[in-house]
């Protein structure tokens, strides 16, 4: 099956009344281009004990060259989103069936409930689908970050960037053997700046 990234919005939350949306929890879509720009960025030789510059290109990428890129990394990308997506369908299904036993509610009401869920089940997977890539790509970094020893990523301070760095770690630990880091933000010639430090 062919999968393509679109950006939705923020995690839904629904109920009987409506369907209401969560803007502190962000769709994934938003990070993929930095994380994109990252990726193309570390993905080179080192010499030993030698720090780097890069400067990332500030290009957009479009959906198709993010999957393309990511799938370089992570053959198996397909299989990864169907997981998220029969999590995600089975969630929907559970909450569906809690509504059709919910012995609180009236028919009517109830009955809203379940078309609530249901209308909003493609943008919950589509943002599954969104999210497993955002995933794939941040294991695609934990996989150069090994590859190519790099001890530390240092950055100007940036909420994507955080963000990405903060996901990054968990990866890292995931990694055989596993691979420690923290993450640090300090002041550096007058600017903040967000370094991520392997520790081992």
């Amino acid at each position: 099956m062919k999968y393509s990234l679109k950006y939705t919005g923020p995690k839904p939350l629904y109920t009987a009344t409506g369907v209401t949306f969560h803007a502190s929890k962000a769709d994934k879509y938003i990070y993929l281009g930095t994380l994109a720009e990252l990726i193309r960025a570390l993905d080179h030789e080192y010499q030993d004990n030698q720090n780097y510059i890069t400067q990332t290109e500030q290009r957009l990428y479009d959906e198709k060259s993010i999957l393309a890129l990511i799938r370089t990394y992570i053959p198996n990308l397909n299989e990864k989103i169907e997981e998220w997506i029969e999590k995600t369908t089975q969630k929907i299904d559970s909450d569906i069936m809690r509504a059709q036993n919910n012995l609180i509610l009236n028919d009517e009401t109830r009955e809203i409930l379940i078309n609530n869920i249901e209308w909003i089940r493609p943008y919950q997977i589509q943002r599954t689908i969104n999210k497993s890539i955002y995933y794939a790509g941040v294991e695609a970094l934990a996989i150069i970050v090994k590859q190519r020893h790099i001890k530390y990523i240092s950055t100007p301070i940036d909420s994507k960037l955080l963000h990405i760095l903060h996901s990054l770690r968990g990866p890292l630990r995931q990694l055989h053997p596993p691979f420690d880091s923290k993450i640090e933000i300090y002041k550096k010639q007058e600017h903040l700046v967000v370094e991520l430090k392997i520790l081992n």
